[in-house]
């Protein structure tokens, strides 16, 4: 048994594992595609391009959003996701839904097919295919081009027995003609037929509809009878229908459940409201209204909240909203009313919240009300307001009189429930001590951009124990700042706990050298004058303090002179040893360049140029033969002396002497024997050269070199084994090129 019992558990933990592989492998190319949730139960294919449904399907998908994409015909596979609660297919090209669109699709409630094709009700095969869906409860079809809502051939328009909401915007629909549309929509409750070019509704009958809206249609005139075929209705919004006006004759609209009303942006020239009795919201702006009768309302008793705004009402009567008994909010702004009688609110007991602001009205009156709490009287042109004003307010919380042209307020207005009083951009000019003496409860009190120039007192609130705010931005106030009234004024008013103005918004407008400066900024160093001169002890240690910071600072500065001097010396010295290495180097360069030169001088015979004819006339003739000019004058056995390619530094100063001024008797020639001894070889005297050729060689590098020899060896001490040559400066000049040296068999005429 308990083998049995783990293999049964093993093969149950198998079958989960492989149920769980064949749940992410049946959406593998629907998730790869489009979006899917973390619980696989939400899949978004919005944009994605699709002309089908990928492959791949789960039952417990619930929402499937297949919007903006190129459908051209139903997916056909849809009836695998048969928990599908929400499908939109909106933004596609489908023209047609087949009967079995929606087979199995028992769960789905929302079907959203609009921003398609659809031309025609029998494309849609409204009789079969909305069947199979029994749970639907919206259906959107809004942005097609249906044209009309006519029943065809006897069918019926839709047949569903759970659609509720059925919406048909944007739709070209300009009629609604035959039976009623409604018919096979058993339980419909919200219908939208706006943004049509409707022009009249007709032949809507249904008994659940609760909602219709008809707004920005092209209706001009409702017939009296046509809402008595909507028993349930509740919401009826007909706005932005600019040719629309309601019946003034007996028979005017009439529905018992009808509840929300908007005919806002009409035609309207009278309310005719007289046949809702059961009407809570009323709104009826931007009209034509031009005036009210009396009794306007007297069969709206349940009425709470009328928006009268933006028409051309000129006048009331006190009996026009007698009737209203549970209204509460009523606006009468931006109208053209001048005068309200006294006795006009109190037909309305439970009224709380009335806008008067933007009419014509020079005073606020003596008006009488024991529910209004709010009352808003901005922009009006009031340039009054009398003592006992509000005195027939009995709870009146909050007042706005801001915007008009009041220049004076009397003293001792009583309000014994007035909270915030908002006075905002009049002309008023001076307030007193009793100027809201009677006005115990006031809490906030608002007086930006009037004219005021005197700074006020404390005492001006010392009957307003609650007063916790106060606005006195954008006024003249003229800065006194010796005066001690502006100074505890204004503690009174910037100082916590009972803080009631921030003190940026307290500006000085006069004398003309504080015009733009707050009040602190103005009065600092009058009020605290300890602040502005210092007493004796600050001033020492002031001294103190700022001689302690010279000598640091002297210090400071003698220690990176310091510091700088020693990095410039160390920086001076490293040049001159950089100089001095140059030199050195240079040194050295010019020697080498002169041993150099002294090897690669040519020999001077092969820079002397052979006489020419004439000169070889008149030179003398010599006695010994001229087979040879290594012979001597002795007379002994003459030998031929071959002469060598190299020269040495013996024959360098053999041609030194030879070249120079003073004749030369005999010279001794050091040459290698082939047994290694050294021998003396006499050299025979040579002869002169021309008085041209003699004077060439003594301009000739060799006769300097020992003219300069002869100068050294006059200083040099006779136990110096080696010769110091030093470099003249006129031998500090750039090396010659070396000459190519010729025999003497063949010169060439470049060689001189």
């Amino acid at each position: 048994m308990v083998r049995l019992s783990s293999t049964l558990c093993v093969l149950m933990l198998i079958s989960i594992a492989n149920g769980a592989a064949d749940f992410d492998s049946g959406l593998g190319d629907l998730c790869y595609t489009c979006v899917c949730s973390a619980d696989k139960t939400s899949i978004d294919c919005s944009r994605r391009g699709l002309t089908d449904l990928p492959d791949g399907f789960n039952s417990q998908v619930t929402k499937l959003n297949l919007s903006n994409n190129e459908f051209n015909t139903f997916p056909r596979n849809l009836h695998t996701f048969y928990n599908l609660v929400s499908l939109d297919i909106s933004g596609n090209r489908l023209n047609e839904l087949p009967q079995d669109a929606l087979f199995n699709l028992t769960a789905l409630e929302e079907l959203n097919l609009s921003r398609n094709y659809f031309e025609s009700w029998m494309s849609l095969n409204p009789n079969e295919a909305f069947q199979p869906t029994t749970s639907l409860k919206t259906l959107d079809l809004s942005n097609n081009k249906f044209k009309t809502m006519g029943n065809l051939a006897n069918r019926e328009l839709i047949i569903s027995s759970s659609i509720e909401t059925l919406i048909l915007e944007r739709c070209e629909i300009d009629s609604i003609h035959g039976r009623s549309p409604l018919s096979g929509l058993s339980n419909i409750k919200s219908l939208k037929l706006n943004s049509n070019p409707l022009i009249r509704i007709q032949s809507i009958i249904s008994s659940t509809l609760k909602s219709l809206d008809v707004s920005n249609c092209a209706l001009s005139t409702i017939n009296h009878n046509e809402l008595m075929y909507l028993p349930s209705l509740i919401y009826l919004k007909m706005s932005h229908n600019y040719r629309l006006e309601l019946s003034s004759t007996a028979y005017n609209l009439f529905s018992d459940s009808l509840k929300y009303l908007d005919i806002s942006y009409c035609n309207v020239l009278q309310p005719n409201l007289q046949g809702f009795p059961n009407l809570r919201r009323a709104i009826l702006n931007h009209n034509m209204i031009r005036f009210l009768r009396s009794n306007e309302f007297v069969n709206n008793t349940m009425l709470e909240y009328l928006d009268l705004s933006y028409n051309n009402i000129g006048s009331l009567k006190s009996d026009t909203f007698r009737g209203l008994t549970l209204i509460k909010y009523l606006d009468l702004s931006w109208n053209e009313i001048a005068n309200i009688p006294e006795d006009t609110l109190l037909e309305m007991p439970s009224l709380t919240q009335i806008k008067l602001s933007r009419n014509y009205l020079t005073n606020v009156g003596h008006l009488k009300s024991d529910s209004v709490t709010v009352l808003d009287m901005s922009s009006c042109e009031i340039s009054s307001i009398g003592q006992d004003s509000l005195e027939g307010l009995q709870s009146l919380v909050d007042l706005d009189l801001s915007r008009n042209l009041l220049s004076h307020i009397p003293d001792s207005i009583s309000s014994n429930t007035l909270k915030y009083l908002n006075l905002n951009y009049n002309r008023l000019s001076f307030v007193n001590n009793y100027t809201f003496f009677m006005l115990p409860r006031l809490i906030g009190l608002s007086v930006i951009g009037n004219r005021f120039t005197t700074i006020w007192r404390r005492s001006y609130f010392e009957s307003n124990p609650y007063l916790e705010r106060l606005d006195l931005s954008d006024n003249m106030w003229r800065c006194d700042c010796v005066d001690g009234n502006m100074y505890d004024f204004y503690e009174y008013v910037t100082l916590e706990p009972s803080k009631k103005e921030e003190s940026y918004n307290l500006v000085c407008n006069s004398p003309i050298t504080l015009i733009g400066q707050t009040w602190l900024e103005a009065c600092y160093f009058v009020w605290n004058p300890t602040e502005k001169i210092p007493n004796p002890e600050g001033l020492i240690w002031f001294i103190t303090v700022m001689i302690v910071g010279l000598t640091v600072c002297l210090l400071l500065v003698n220690c990176i002179k310091r510091s700088m001097h020693r990095r410039l010396a160390a920086i001076q010295a490293e040049r001159e040893r950089q100089v001095e290495e140059a030199r050195d180097r240079l040194r050295q360069l010019r020697m080498r360049a002169e041993q150099e030169a002294l090897c690669n001088t040519p020999d001077p015979r092969d820079l002397i140029a052979p006489p020419s004819y004439d000169e070889a006339l008149s030179m003398p003739k010599v006695s010994a033969s001229c087979h040879s000019l290594n012979e001597t004058g002795t007379g002994k056995t003459k030998r031929k002396r071959g002469r060598r390619k190299t020269k040495s530094s013996g024959d360098l100063l053999e041609e030194t002497e030879r070249n120079g001024d003073v004749p030369v008797l005999e010279d001794i020639e050091i040459s290698e024997a082939s047994n290694g001894r050294r021998r003396h070889r006499p050299r025979r005297e040579i002869s002169r050269y021309g008085s041209h050729e003699v004077a060439e060689l003594e301009q000739s590098p060799g006769a300097r070199r020992r003219r300069m020899s002869e100068y050294n060896a006059e200083y040099d001490s006779p136990n110096d084994d080696n010769t110091t040559v030093e470099v003249q400066a006129e031998l500090e000049r750039p090396l010659r090129p070396r000459l190519r040296r010729y025999s003497n068999d063949d010169i060439r005429e470049s060689d001189f």
